[in-house]
C-alpha cells in the first residue's frame, strides 16, 4: 500500500490532471452521501465506479490533518493520500473544469476572493484553463491578501467591489455567512465559481446574482441541503457538472454563469486514484505494509 504525503501528492497530481480527474469525477457512475460531523472530523465516504473510498479531515480552523484512504473493486486498499492537500487540489480543480466549461474563452482577468489556504490553488486552476494575465487578491484581513498576492503574482485590492467590477472570472473561497460584494458590482458575462459556503447558514454571492445566473452544482443532492448561497436565494440549479460534461444543457442568454460547489466524495476518490496510479508510474511517496 502506498502513502502520499503533502509533497508526493503535489508530485503526482498537477492541475492539469486533477482537473482532468474530475471529468471522471462527475461524469462516472457514483454514490456520494452527505459528509458527516462526528467529533472534530468530517467524513466524506463515496464510490466512484468500482473503487470506493473516504476522507476524513479535521474541522478544527488552522487544523489541515487528515486522510484519505481508497479501496479497489475487491476491497483491498489502494492506497492513503494526505487528506488536507488532495482537498485543496480537488476543490480548485472542480471550479476550473467549470471556468473551462462556462467562462468566456478571453477571459483574463480573475479576482480571487479569499486569501487562505485554498486560494493559490484556485489560482493555479484558473490558470490552467484560461490566458490569465491578472490576479486580484481581497481578503478581509489585509496581511492574509498580500501574502497570498506574493504567492500567486497578484495585486491586492482592498475592495472586494472593486475586484468583482474589473474581473472576467470571480472566484470565492471564504467561510462567509453574508454576500462578498453588492451584485451591482458583477459586469454581466462574468463566470463566478463559490467554493467557500458549504452550509446552509453560509454565502458568500449576492442572492440578485444567483437568481439572475446560468447555475450549475456539483451536484443536485449535496446542494439541496449544504449551498447556502442557493437555499438562501431560493434558487435551483440549471444544472449539474454531469449535464454540463455531457453537453445536455449550456448557458442560454443568462447574464451571468456561477458554478457553486460544495464538494463531493467522488472527487476526493477520482483525485486520488489519479494521484496514486501517477505515484506507482513514477515511484513516489512511501510504501506501507
Amino acid at each position: 500500500m502506498r502513502y502520499l504525503n503533502p509533497e508526493a501528492v503535489r508530485a503526482a497530481l498537477p492541475m492539469v490532471e486533477a482537473i482532468d480527474a474530475m471529468v471522471h469525477a462527475f461524469s462516472g457512475d457514483r454514490e456520494a452521501p452527505n459528509r458527516m460531523l462526528l467529533g472534530v472530523s468530517l467524513f466524506m465516504p463515496g464510490r466512484l465506479d468500482d473503487h470506493t473510498g473516504v476522507k476524513v479531515v479535521s474541522s478544527v480552523p488552522g487544523d489541515p490533518a487528515g486522510i484519505v484512504a481508497v479501496f479497489d473493486q475487491t476491497g483491498q486498499t489502494l492506497g492513503l493520500v494526505d487528506g488536507p492537500t488532495l482537498s485543496a487540489i480537488r476543490t480548485a480543480a472542480a471550479p476550473g473544469l467549470a471556468t473551462d466549461r462556462m467562462a468566456a474563452p478571453d477571459a483574463a482577468v480573475l479576482a480571487m476572493l479569499g486569501a487562505g489556504a485554498m486560494a493559490a490553488d484556485q489560482v493555479a486552476a484558473i490558470r490552467a484553463v484560461r490566458p490569465i494575465r491578472q490576479v486580484l487578491v481581497w481578503s478581509r484581513t489585509g496581511s492574509s491578501a498580500r501574502a497570498c498576492a506574493e504567492v500567486v503574482g497578484g495585486e491586492v485590492v482592498l475592495d472586494a467591489d472593486e475586484a468583482v467590477a474589473r474581473a472576467d472570472i470571480v472566484s470565492t473561497a471564504t467561510p462567509s455567512r453574508s454576500p462578498l460584494f453588492e451584485s451591482r458590482s458583477l459586469r454581466p458575462g462574468t463566470h463566478v465559481n463559490a467554493v467557500g459556503a458549504f452550509t446552509p447558514d453560509m454565502i458568500e454571492i449576492p442572492g440578485d446574482v444567483v437568481r439572475q445566473a446560468f447555475v450549475v452544482v456539483d451536484d443536485r443532492a449535496a446542494a439541496a441541503v449544504e449551498a447556502g448561497d442557493l437555499l438562501q436565494a431560493g434558487r435551483q440549479p440549471d444544472a449539474d457538472m454531469a449535464e454540463l460534461i455531457s453537453g445536455r444543457v449550456r448557458p442560454d442568454g443568462q447574464p451571468f454563469t456561477l458554478f457553486k460547489s460544495v464538494g463531493i466524495a467522488s472527487q476526493d476518490i477520482a483525485a486520488a486514484v489519479r494521484a496514486l496510479e501517477n505515484a506507482e508510474r513514477d515511484d513516489l511517496g512511501a510504501r506501507l505494509l
